[in-house]
């Protein structure tokens, strides 16, 4: 019996839409009838010339990603074997996938890709801890969740390291299994591979994510294969000028071609990207009794897996909602109207028949909040080429420069970067995740109106986000620590998106 969309699999599953494809394989939307829930169910066809094999790696991902239980990895609910069809039966995640989001919307914040660097590195520790090499890590196996986070999908190729180390392939010795842009080196030429080749790959993804392309590129797979094994990555600030120097450090530590010379674990990277983020600037406007750790992106202050629970969840700090809620709605309230206020002075200076106005009293508003307790001079470099991504001209121009004098497409995206960087700094208990997910799209949003250009577009996705941290905090869905995190950020956000002007203007 063939699989079609209506079947029922299991005596529960009703197969709906199909959700992607690839090789004997298919994802589709289901229905669980039994809990009523939709799910993800993966088939296969057992009756394919090569079902011997696939359905030898089928059992090996469903065994694998069942025996794991972690945050940032795709949950397995049922698997099973119908007539021809073996099927597997996953959480559903709303998408999109990293590649797909890279697809439409271009590079992502840098901040963004760091927390993703630190959410794919966990969850590579965990498998790893489990004896189980993954071996195909790329943007399209990595997922958007409903709470704004990633996790990473399709263990369908997983090797177990015993297997790596020299005993039974599943896969014949002369077969490269995987992705010939995301392939380590060593993985490339069809050696034994160990948990550092996700490792490579990881790295090949941050690459992705910040100049939207992988770190190697050609006409076939095998002069792919051939670059993995021989060329020299070019650094990613080439393509990404923005891309802070630790960061392009890392990523070129991952690429290396020694697998000696990468970090040697999931850990090591998370803490990487831990422990060169600098305290974020809003962290002053937090109460002294809830200060947040320096580092924003982890959603821990180390990395264990009860750490995470805890300061992810609030098991053991359950958010206290104190009389004195009422104060913190109209402070939060104010920063909203002055960003209001700011706007329509903005705007009538804006119109004034002088193209370059001198100093206001608004203008000086944004220099008495500097973003450090001693701003670095204003870099000098020239003005990117304006075919290159906007975000590729983020820089860290001290807020006291004067709006004419900086690229205000630069000064946008360096608040949305800010902005992404607070909002995703708060916990489930800080922010409620649907909320936190929507602001995260809006902010892209603003960003795609940087790149086009549309300053209309630009301050509307602004005004909506004003609007839903508005109804939000009233809604207590966002907490009094949430709203004094994001308030700086928010006001800066727009401030950048009232002074914004098209590169023609």
């Amino acid at each position: 019996m063939s699989t079609t969309q209506g079947r029922l699999l299991g005596g529960r599953y009703r197969l709906g839409a199909p959700l992607g494809r690839g090789g004997m394989a298919v994802v589709w939307r289901a229905d669980d009838e039994m809990l009523g829930r939709e799910v993800a169910v993966k088939t296969l066809d057992l009756t394919g010339p090569d079902s011997d094999n696939a359905g030898e790696r089928f059992r090996r991902e469903a065994r694998a990603t069942a025996a794991l239980n972690h945050p940032h990895i795709v949950t397995v609910y049922d698997t099973g074997v119908e007539a021809d069809t073996a099927y597997l039966v996953m959480e559903l995640l709303p998408g999109p996938t990293l590649a797909e989001e890279v697809r439409d919307s271009g590079p992502l914040p840098v901040e963004e890709v760091r927390t993703i660097g630190y959410e794919v590195a966990g969850a590579l520790q965990a498998a790893h801890d489990a004896g189980i090499i993954h071996r195909d890590i790329k943007p399209g196996n990595i997922s958007y969740a409903a709470d704004g986070t990633v996790k990473v999908l399709d263990f369908g190729i997983t090797q177990l390291v015993d297997e790596a180390l020299g005993h039974h392939q599943l896969t014949m010795t002369d077969t490269i299994v995987g992705t010939a842009e995301y392939l380590a080196p060593e993985q490339a030429t069809g050696q034994r591979v160990d948990s550092r080749a996700d490792l490579y790959a990881l790295g090949c993804v941050l690459t992705t994510l910040l100049t939207g392309q992988p770190p190697f590129t050609a006409p076939t797979p095998v002069a792919i294969l051939m670059k993995h094994a021989h060329d020299v990555p070019a650094d990613v600030r080439d393509l990404r000028p923005d891309t802070p120097a630790d960061l392009a450090g890392l990523v070129n530590g991952l690429l290396a071609k020694d697998p000696a010379h990468r970090p040697q674990s999931g850990r090591e990277v998370a803490e990487l990207l831990q422990a060169h983020r600098a305290p974020a600037a809003t962290e002053v406007l937090r109460p002294a009794a809830a200060a947040a750790p320096t580092a924003v992106v982890p959603r821990q202050q180390e990395w264990s897996e009860p750490a995470y629970e805890t300061d992810r969840y609030g098991y053991d700090e359950p958010e206290r909602r104190g009389s004195r809620a009422w104060i913190w709605l109209l402070l939060f309230a104010a920063a909203l109207a002055a960003a209001g206020i700011w706007y329509i002075l903005s705007q009538n200076d804006n119109s004034g028949d002088n193209p370059n106005p001198g100093p206001s009293t608004s203008q000086s508003t944004p220099s008495e909040t500097p973003t450090s307790e001693t701003p670095e001079p204003t870099p000098t470099s020239s003005t990117p080429n304006p075919t290159t991504t906007v975000r590729e001209t983020v820089t860290s121009t001290p807020s006291t420069t004067p709006t004419d004098a900086v690229d205000t497409g630069a000064a946008v995206t360096n608040a949305v970067d800010e902005m992404s960087s607070a909002v995703t700094g708060l916990s489930a208990d800080d922010l409620d995740p649907d909320v936190a997910k929507s602001i995260q799209g809006l902010l892209r949003d603003v960003t795609k109106g940087v790149r086009d250009d549309d300053a209309e577009a630009v301050r509307s996705k602004v005004g909506d986000i004003n609007d839903e941290l508005a109804q939000a905090a009233g809604e207590e869905k966002l907490s009094q620590p949430g709203q004094a995190a994001v308030a700086g950020p928010l006001a800066r956000l727009n401030e950048a998106a009232t002074a914004f002007q098209p590169s023609g203007s």
